[in-house]
């Protein structure tokens, strides 16, 4: 009996290892790149920032199970950990707020996701822009033949992927649901070399590692360099031969998940100017009117103002698409198209100003208003 203990206690404590040491599997692209890249010095050239204010930012769960029924996570354990998050982003001026029922899944083939492969699924259940949070019990990749057992990831730019997959076991561990949202922001990992590496004297913080200064250069920090007391206890040097002070609480960071509990000013700041520049089209149409097909035609532009893009939702999918006009004040036609019942309008090309947004369903024509700013910075 005790050499089943024993060897029960081994394997929970590899397990528990294991687990710590699963990966993100958020990659930065090239769009990606070149986006947060350009968004970055757009915020400098301002040399100021947005002022953070609550900011609803809804958010659709989406629990994964097995074809069986089992294997779903608790929906009150990601409802407490939605709250913890929330204490984290609120000085971004960010607000996560749960829209509409949580939706369920049981299917083997999604409950064992592969990234990207699997998201075939999410392309037919994401709720129109709201910030989708997929929970499986089982997440992993694939490289070079290899499985590779991730703890989530999220995309950083992009229209058609709001969206976060998050294995359940690490879903509730007090900081990779944070650390996944955070990159949906834009804010990169600590020990990002996607840009250079950033040396520990800080010469080039702004435009190496994480492009941020305020928080230490970062070797990729680990369960091997970070002790159970959250101290950094590597050895590690820079390129210049400089050892590392890294900051193993940093969400952003690999330490270990217990630790991480602290987001940077400059990190918060760059997330509330990326939700005000890039994500501010999230919003949640969960409000009966546009979830009930019998009633009257409706439908909304948002935000309003807008900078670069314009959504569009309405309560009709319509049997040919929907007709749209632009019109500038002096009464010219600066923009025209067709729309699904959900759809994203591009107007970055347009001056600033008031603008005329007229709709034909094949019925009937609508319109109204909308204002173009040239930034929100």
């Amino acid at each position: 009996m005790k050499s089943i203990c024993f060897l029960l206690l081994i394997f929970y404590s590899t397990f528990l290892i294991s687990q710590n040491d699963f990966d993100c599997g958020t990659t930065v692209s090239k769009e990606d790149k070149k986006i947060i890249l350009e968004f970055i010095k757009k915020v400098r050239s301002k040399q100021e920032m947005v002022a953070p204010e609550d900011s609803i930012v809804p958010v659709k769960f989406h629990i994964i199970g097995y074809s069986d029924s089992t294997g779903g996570i608790d929906s009150s354990d990601v409802f407490d950990e939605l709250s913890l998050v929330n204490e984290y982003f609120k000085n971004a001026g960010i607000i996560l707020q749960h829209c509409g029922p949580i939706q369920y899944i049981y299917e083997n083939e999604y409950a064992k996701f592969e990234k990207i492969i699997d998201e075939t699924i999410c392309d037919e259940e994401d709720e129109f822009n709201n910030l989708n949070i997929y929970f499986v019990p089982e997440l992993f990749k694939v490289v070079d033949g290899d499985t590779v057992y991730l703890c989530g990831y999220a995309y950083l730019s992009g229209l058609d992927k709001n969206r976060l997959i998050m294995l359940n076991s690490c879903s509730t561990n007090g900081s990779t649901l944070a650390h996944e949202i955070g990159h949906y922001f834009s804010l990169l990992h600590t020990h990002s070399s996607s840009n250079g590496h950033e040396f520990v004297n800080g010469t080039n913080c702004s435009t190496a590692g994480d492009l941020l200064c305020d928080t230490p250069a970062d070797p990729k920090l680990s369960s091997l360099n970070v002790n159970q007391i959250c101290v950094y206890v590597g050895n590690e040097q820079d390129p210049l031969g400089d050892f590392y002070n890294p900051d193993p609480t940093n969400i952003m960071s690999y330490s270990r998940k217990h630790c991480r509990d602290f987001f940077s000013q400059e990190q918060l700041d760059q997330m509330s100017n990326y939700f005000y520049t890039y994500r501010d089209y999230l919003s949640c149409q969960y409000n009966g009117h546009f979830n009930d097909p019998s009633q009257d035609f409706q439908f909304s532009i948002y935000p309003n103002p807008a900078y670069d893009q314009l959504a569009f939702s309405s309560n009709k999918i319509p049997l040919d698409p929907f007709v749209y006009n632009v019109i500038d004040i002096t009464g010219k036609l600066v923009m025209e198209g067709h729309l699904t019942e959900n759809s994203y309008i591009n107007i970055g090309h347009l001056q600033y100003g008031i603008y005329l947004f007229v709709l034909s369903d094949g019925e009937e024509i609508h319109q109204v208003k909308f204002v173009k700013i040239e930034s929100h910075l």
